[in-house]
């Protein structure tokens, strides 16, 4: 008995999905740790106003990078299936198609974020214009980097995933308290966001010299027609993926007063525990999919087996935040004022747990090219920027209309798979 235990145990740790899960869970982890470390830091040596500021402005990168971000999918479906193949040339082809317009689009945002550095500046009530400028470095370097980061993915380079990132995150860390204690402040903290970005980027594209030096051939020819066809509408549905968790933040802090924005801020940075424990393995799922779909594999044991594996510690978490919400800001945020909220952190932590798996079933859909899922993303999204433009009359009311989109989102994505998996069922059997 005690054998055919470890027997099985052994194969479930030697699974694709759960061994590439364990890499990018650890790496992710560590880094999240020097993540977090970052985000007490500042919370603790920033004023609340101040932390709001930067919080925003991390939110304003995230809300800015989306539609670059957005395309990982598409990079991701399509280098993974030439990568399959070890086919390095189409690979490189892929990479020069999609690289030349974001290096445009780069220079173009940075251009915009000095030219409306005001403006910006005014609506998100950031009264440091060269705090704009930063985000627009930031966004701008994004954007460029994006492509290497989707190519680690398909190539299911977990260990290298984890270990850059790792770099990247002690890299923020280290630099951020530094530059904070010599007195920069807000813009410390951000330079320190910059590099964190700019090093895995770099270590990316060192990892992926071999496709570099590929031989593009006539068959290694890339349709744009096909790339759009599929990018446009998986962007659309990350786009929405991230709004769900970027919107509230940013609307916080326009509606409401700097230091009610702030303790959101620390509400949101708790809740988010739940995805920071659970993202690892959709990242990893995507990819696996993607290349049993395109070799004509079987492939919903790795998805049902994902919504376990995210399922299972997302529940407990929310449960502890019922249970003991005050013992759980205090943990992570010492100042006494975000404990003015602990009341929501079991509802917050419900909607991070839905939207965890809505990230999965959506992931899901890509992988197998069902991109008409951007439709209930993009109206969820769109939904939960106007209820809480409407009705934001208290932070509890914020946090509702996110859960109850979050929850009429899932239930659509439940059915929707549902009526896939019948047809694909049925096709099986005929």
């Amino acid at each position: 008995m005690k054998n055919r235990v470890l027997t099985i145990a052994k194969s479930f740790l030697k699974h694709e999905l759960v061994n590439g899960s364990i890499y990018i869970f650890l790496g992710s982890i560590i880094a999240n740790i020097f993540n977090l470390f970052f985000s007490l830091f500042m919370s603790r040596n920033l004023t609340v106003e101040n932390f709001g500021v930067l919080t925003s402005a991390v939110s304003l990168v995230m809300l800015m990078v989306i539609p670059v971000g957005s395309i990982i999918p598409t990079i991701v479906s399509f280098a993974g299936s030439h990568f399959a193949k070890e086919d390095h040339g189409s690979v490189k082809a892929l990479f020069f198609k999609i690289i030349k317009p974001l290096l445009v689009i780069s220079f173009i945002v940075f251009f915009c974020f000095i030219v409306f550095a005001g403006y910006i500046g005014d609506f998100f009530k950031i009264t440091d214009q060269s705090l704009i400028v930063i985000v627009g470095i930031i966004v701008a370097f994004a954007y460029i980097g994006t492509v290497g980061s989707g190519l680690l993915q398909a190539r299911l380079a977990f260990k290298y995933i984890s270990f850059s990132n790792l770099i990247g995150a002690i890299s923020k860390f280290v630099i951020g308290v530094g530059l904070v204690l010599l007195g920069l402040g807000v813009n410390g903290a951000m330079w320190a966001v910059f590099i964190s970005g700019l090093i895995p980027s770099i270590l990316g594209f060192i990892y992926l010299k071999f496709v570099f030096i590929s031989r593009i051939n006539k068959a290694s020819k890339i349709n744009f027609k096909t790339i759009i066809s599929y990018g446009v509408p998986s962007s659309l549905a990350t786009l929405g993926l991230t709004s769900l968790i970027s919107t509230d933040i940013l609307l916080v802090k326009h509606f409401f007063d700097p230091l009610q924005a702030g303790v959101y801020a620390g509400l949101s940075l708790v809740g988010k525990v739940i995805f920071f424990f659970t993202a690892p393995i959709g990242s990893v799922m995507f990819p696996l999919i993607v290349k049993k779909h395109a070799n004509s594999e079987s492939y919903n044991n790795i998805f049902k087996m994902a919504i376990v594996m995210v399922l299972i510690p997302s529940v407990f978490i929310s449960i502890f935040y019922f249970l003991y919400p005050d013992l759980s800001i205090s943990f992570i945020i010492k100042n006494v004022a975000y404990k003015s909220v602990s009341g929501l952190l079991g509802l917050f932590g419900v909607f991070i747990t839905i939207y965890s798996l809505i990230t999965l079933f959506v992931y899901y859909f890509l992988s197998i090219k069902k991109t008409n899922v951007y439709i209930p993303v993009i109206i969820a999204a769109l939904s939960q920027l106007l209820l809480i433009i409407f009705y934001h009359g208290s932070l509890f009311m914020v946090v509702a209309i996110s859960l109850l989109v979050a929850l009429i989102l899932f239930a659509t994505l439940v059915i929707y798979y549902i009526k896939i998996y019948s047809e694909h069922i049925t096709l099986d059997i005929k």
